[in-house]
């Protein structure tokens, strides 16, 4: 196994441990969020992380991601087919094997990109 699935598949078995936590909180609300809202304004919204959004959708709005930054990991949109190649072990893993991997970044990982005339 290269190194870089190594690290996917660990990023991956994070998530699926922090979702445990976010299925856990999501039970107990009256009006339950999905699992990504939980994630993303439960665990990584801090005074300075107000807004996420994807490399290119930063790219859109006029902002690159800072050099050296790290993604906050949150689950994409369901496949139709599970592509990962290693056998899913745990029903955890089994639940979300159909589901990528997304990347975010929040406005304190990203600059405004100048535009010259």
């Amino acid at each position: 196994m290269t190194d870089k699935k190594a690290e996917h598949i660990e990023k991956k078995k994070s998530l699926i441990a922090l979702s445990k936590v976010a299925k856990e909180i999501q039970a107990m609300e009256d009006e339950p969020r999905n699992i990504n809202s939980i994630l993303i304004e439960d665990f990584y919204s801090k005074d300075q992380h107000r807004e996420f959004n994807t490399f290119q959708e930063w790219i859109k709005k006029g902002f690159r991601v800072q050099k050296g930054e790290k993604a906050f990991l949150v689950w994409g949109r369901k496949r139709k087919s599970n592509q990962d190649q290693a056998e899913p072990k745990t029903e955890e893993e089994k639940e979300f094997s159909f589901y990528p991997l997304c990347y975010l970044f929040s406005n304190a990982q990203v600059q405004k990109v100048d535009v010259k005339n």
